[in-house]
């Protein structure tokens, strides 16, 4: 702005129409880049305006994750201590209830739960044992249908039961 004001002076004291234009020239060219950087400057404004708008906007989304976060965590919590609960009860069950029972077929049951990735006893629909999907006899089917004994699948060793 102060090259502006000294060219306008000079401008003036001129006595040739060539310095003249040259000098409006440059005037020209100053005003020019002054009005460029002031719009930059506005565009500047303007980014930073809306920048701190969608930071207000992100920290706020940000306190309620974090409090759905802490209501979620706690509800976690709560339903842990729960399930230790009845974990504990229905251990505590089994026991009891394991102490009527042969220890070979405990053992014979555990053996299996663990070989067979949780699926120790498994229903027989349609003469097909629902652990491995194999046929079996009529007859070990129909053995599993009465329920007066321990029935194994004869391809896997599953313990079965017919769902009635």
């Amino acid at each position: 702005r102060e090259s502006i004001a000294k060219y306008k002076t000079q401008q003036y004291q001129t006595r040739k129409n060539d310095e003249f234009q040259a000098i409006s020239q440059e005037i020209r060219r100053f005003e020019q880049e002054i009005q460029q950087i002031e719009d930059h400057e506005i565009e500047l404004m303007e980014q930073t305006e809306q920048f701190q708008k969608e930071t207000v906007y992100a920290e706020l989304e940000l306190k309620t994750a974090k409090r759905q976060s802490e209501v979620q965590q706690a509800d976690l919590k709560k339903k842990e201590a729960t399930l230790g609960e009845r974990l504990q009860q229905v251990e505590i069950e089994r026991e009891q209830l394991a102490q009527g029972l042969d220890p070979g077929l405990i053992f014979q049951y555990t053996r299996l739960f663990t070989t067979k990735g949780g699926n120790a006893v498994v229903p027989v629909e349609h003469e097909f044992c629902m652990g491995c999907h194999m046929k079996n006899t009529s007859a070990l089917v129909h053995r599993a249908k009465l329920g007066r004994e321990i029935v194994h699948c004869q391809q896997c060793g599953r313990i079965l039961y017919y769902p009635g």
